[in-house]
């Protein structure tokens, strides 16, 4: 395969999975507009999308307009944080090792700390659990893409 066609199937992959995480941000806030606007059916198939996506939905407590945005304050963060990455991949921003070895061990600790009732997590640590996680998350399927296209180090 030439060069160009792997750097431009590398961005496309990039840019698809960016283009998912603004989807589901939008689709997340769109939610409950849409159900306290009497578009019930709309919301529900949203509700349904957003259902998939995310395990925890029934605990999240973040609301717009008196209904919830249908993902949880991880999730939630996770997908603003990816989509912040690689669309600044795209712009050339240079990722560094350290900052995604910090990032992991961060998200890694949290959850673990959470799984094993170390501390009681609120919303608010979910959500920067999630910034994190997502931040994590994007440099790594930047790294495995590298790697497949045959680039070594960072």
């Amino acid at each position: 395969m030439s060069n160009i066609l792997k750097w431009s199937l590398k961005n496309a992959i990039i840019g698809l999975s960016a283009l998912f995480c603004v989807v589901v941000i939008v689709c997340a806030f769109l939610a409950p507009v849409l159900a306290h606007s009497n578009f019930a059916q709309a919301a529900d198939v949203i509700y349904d999308f957003l259902h998939r996506l995310c395990k925890m939905h029934g605990t999240n407590i973040f609301t717009i307009l008196g209904h919830p945005i249908g993902i949880c304050a991880r999730c939630i963060g996770s997908y603003i944080s990816a989509a912040i990455v690689l669309y600044m991949y795209l712009h050339k921003f240079k990722m560094n090792k350290i900052l995604f070895i910090i990032l992991g061990t961060l998200v890694i600790g949290e959850i673990a700390a959470e799984y094993f009732n170390l501390f009681v997590t609120n919303d608010f640590i979910r959500l920067i659990s999630g910034l994190c996680l997502g931040a994590f998350l994007g440099m790594l399927l930047i790294k495995i893409l590298d790697w497949l296209e045959g680039k070594k180090g960072w």
